[in-house]
């Protein structure tokens, strides 16, 4: 019964830790669409909406599911103790991260004009798609970082990474839009 009440305490732990983050999480967005109203107008929220659209169907092309099968493998390793097995399949995680990210940024340069004409009509946007295609091989490495973290239960780190990584992110976009 002890062992029982552990994990549900654990559980518990677990999904108010998240539930933090999600939830700061959501203020660093309302922010960040704030400050685009307020930089760019609503002409700018709507472009990063499609922006922002285009490159997450491109990440989740080419990021070939790494984020939920992973993290079964990993987690397999690591809950039977073998440390050799779980470093390998870090090692191969991180390599495909990298190689999706590059793969994906690649697709996104190449694919520019088109995905501009597709996507606004017009090809005034290609530079647009060639900028953010950085962020599909940094979205991926990050995806990667976070898939061994959750596979190793680190949740703890896991959470302060998602935090963090919001936070940056919005710190970093803000002087992006304002001389946008």
């Amino acid at each position: 019964m002890s062992d029982s009440k552990s994990s549900y305490l654990q559980i518990l732990k677990t999904t108010s830790l998240f539930g933090g983050v999600q939830f700061f999480t959501i203020i660093i967005s309302i922010i960040r669409t704030k400050l685009i109203a307020l930089f760019i107008g609503p002409a700018g929220i709507g472009i990063a909406a499609l922006l922002n659209s285009t490159i997450n169907i491109i990440s989740g092309i080419t990021g070939l599911g790494i984020e939920t099968s992973a993290v079964k493998h990993i987690s397999g390793g690591y809950q039977n103790d073998d440390l050799n097995s779980v470093s390998t399949k870090i090692t191969i995680v991180k390599k495909i991260a990298l190689f999706t990210g590059i793969c994906g940024a690649l697709l996104t340069i190449v694919l520019s004009s088109w995905l501009s004409q597709l996507t606004f009509g017009d090809s005034s946007h290609t530079f647009s798609f060639i900028f953010l295609s950085i962020t599909l091989l940094l979205k991926q490495l990050s995806t990667g970082e976070l898939v061994v973290l959750q596979g190793l239960r680190k949740m703890k780190l896991l959470a302060k990474a998602n935090f963090y990584g919001n936070l940056f992110g919005l710190l970093f976009s803000i002087p992006l839009y304002y001389y946008y």
